[in-house]
């Protein structure tokens, strides 16, 4: 095992616990693999992954930088709260980007960036519910 995978696991589970403080939630346990749920940890290679398993099957893995993960683990539970408080989808994706832009402004954009490529393919008329990120999308 890579010394620094260990080092690199230290300092994301510091980034996750004061990710979870700040949007009040309970952290998660960096590097606990469950057969069931999502998994946040750094493999041998230093590749950091977040994945979800359904009944002990992969259901995805998102492989990328600490930055990826760390995006990924709030925009997972920036979504949620949005899908709670607002039934309205304009509202919804209005939140979630005010939201990120308070912990990262690219995690916003990117984020707007992500939903506005999921529409064009098959609801392009969904990209008006987007906020304006200043930029074409």
């Amino acid at each position: 095992m890579d010394p620094s995978s260990d080092t690199n696991t230290s300092e994301l589970q510091s980034e996750i616990n004061r990710l979870a403080e700040r949007l009040d939630v309970r952290p998660m346990t960096v590097g606990l693999l469950t057969n069931d749920g999502l998994n946040i940890f750094v493999d041998d290679d230093g590749t950091y992954h977040y994945t979800t398993y359904e009944r002990g099957k992969l259901v995805w893995d998102n492989a990328g930088s600490r930055d990826d993960v760390l995006y990924w683990y709030c925009k997972g539970i920036v979504r949620g709260q949005g899908s709670r408080y607002f039934e309205d989808r304009k509202e919804r994706f209005l939140f979630e980007y005010q939201v990120l832009s308070h912990y990262h402004p690219d995690w916003a954009k990117r984020r707007v960036r992500e939903l506005a490529a999921s529409f064009r393919d098959s609801q392009p008329e969904d990209i008006a519910l987007l906020p304006d990120i200043g930029e074409p999308l």
